[in-house]
């Protein structure tokens, strides 16, 4: 069973915003180059 948190479809800056307001915090990846935020989350290290 799913519960609904959203009456809408949200958007990826939306959903992004609130698991970063419920303590979520990405995990960096490890690149050749180094540890680095890929995708969505890569805007919240800019935030």
């Amino acid at each position: 069973m799913a519960v609904a948190v959203w009456k809408y479809q949200p958007n990826a800056d939306e959903l992004l915003q609130f698991r970063l307001q419920n303590g979520w915090e990405p995990t960096p990846s490890s690149l050749k180059d180094g540890d680095k935020i890929l995708g969505h989350a890569a805007c919240s290290i800019n935030s």
